[in-house]
């Protein structure tokens, strides 16, 4: 059990019930300095299970548009207003468990490096095979060790580095992480992922609609990170291939084929046009072939299966069409001035 007295533990949720349980005793079972509940308008008991085993509880004002940097602020707020010698904060998600003897490695690392300003480790899937969607995430969740240029929800920080740059962007509905790390990092610290396993993550994503929301939200990162940053030195690059990959995959070329598909039918074309349109549409079909063949070669140092690699970048190909659906909304809200509000793919 860690005893490190300069860290403090800030765990959010809203609705998370048995995986709220095992997340909080996975930090009691290892840390025994303060851990903050920050609660976004339970209704199934969380806010009293956690008060029940001496979990501090933050409840979020829902008045406002709730965000997951909100909550993660607000629990940063609480720590370092009422235990300002912790230097050091875990985040961690309500539908996580940690890991065993996560919080002593990841002290010990900071302790260690002091130019290192965040470090996160391996997440997994409780239950990657429970459905296709689950075996996605799982894999999602790999990556390789070493210098970093972001982490997720899941990692140890620098207190006062957060504090330093207003934490994290209150307005992002998701991203908000990444976007962080680039504030951060431009400061001249690193992050670093670890070889070791941090959090079972438990997404209990059984359908293709919860999958298609989540993807929309990724797209909706893309755009919003991209606009908040562009106007930096250090983030004027951020995530544009992303949003402009999604956007050209997922709306501009679908449309072109379409286009040249309805032409097929209902314009009379030389032999030579409609050589020519056959061809554009072929090619349209085979830069989605290259993107599958290229995040297949990508994932094949990885040690997946071949199973395992085909589906991964088969859902990367198709993750465009709700992404670009993603990256649309945001700019309809912002052109309408409306405020985004937070797309959920789970619910219970």
């Amino acid at each position: 059990m860690s005893t490190d007295s300069q860290l403090g533990a800030i765990v959010i949720g809203r609705n998370e019930g048995k995986r709220l349980e095992r997340c909080l005793a996975s930090l009691q079972a290892q840390h025994q300095g303060p851990i903050v509940y920050v609660d976004s308008g339970s209704t199934d008991g969380s806010v009293e299970h956690a008060e029940s085993i001496g979990v501090i509880v933050v409840d979020l004002d829902m008045s406002r548009s709730f965000t997951m940097a909100r909550a993660r602020n607000a629990g940063l707020i609480y720590l370092a207003d009422h235990y300002p010698q912790c230097s050091l904060v875990q985040f961690i998600d309500g539908d996580c468990e940690l890991a065993r003897d996560w919080i002593a490695k990841a002290c010990d690392y900071l302790h260690e490096h002091q130019q290192v300003v965040a470090v996160c480790g391996n997440r997994r899937e409780r239950f990657p095979n429970a459905s296709l969607y689950n075996r996605l995430i799982n894999l999602e969740w790999q990556g390789t060790a070493g210098e970093v240029a972001a982490c997720g929800g899941d990692a140890m920080y620098r207190t006062d580095a957060l504090l330093m740059v207003d934490g994290f962007n209150e307005t992002m509905i998701a991203g908000e992480e990444a976007e962080l790390c680039v504030r951060l990092t431009a400061t001249g610290l690193s992050i670093v992922r670890l070889d070791v396993a941090m959090t079972i993550h438990d997404a209990n994503m059984l359908k293709l609609s919860q999958w298609w929301l989540r993807s929309v939200r990724c797209g909706h990162a893309y755009a919003q990170g991209y606009d908040i940053q562009r106007k930096w030195d250090n983030g004027r690059h951020y995530k544009r291939r992303q949003m402009f990959s999604s956007l050209a995959y997922g709306a501009v070329f679908p449309g072109l084929f379409l286009v040249f598909t309805s032409m097929l039918f209902s314009v009379q074309m030389p032999d030579q046009w409609l050589v020519l349109t056959y061809t554009s549409m072929l090619f349209l079909l085979s830069l989605y072939l290259h993107m599958i063949e290229k995040t297949a070669s990508s994932r094949s140092t990885m040690g997946n299966s071949a199973a395992d690699i085909f589906l991964y970048a088969y859902f990367v190909a198709l993750g465009k069409f709700p992404e670009a659906q993603g990256v649309v909304r945001y700019y309809t809200n912002k052109l309408f001035g409306r405020t985004a509000t937070i797309i959920e793919y789970r619910r219970g």
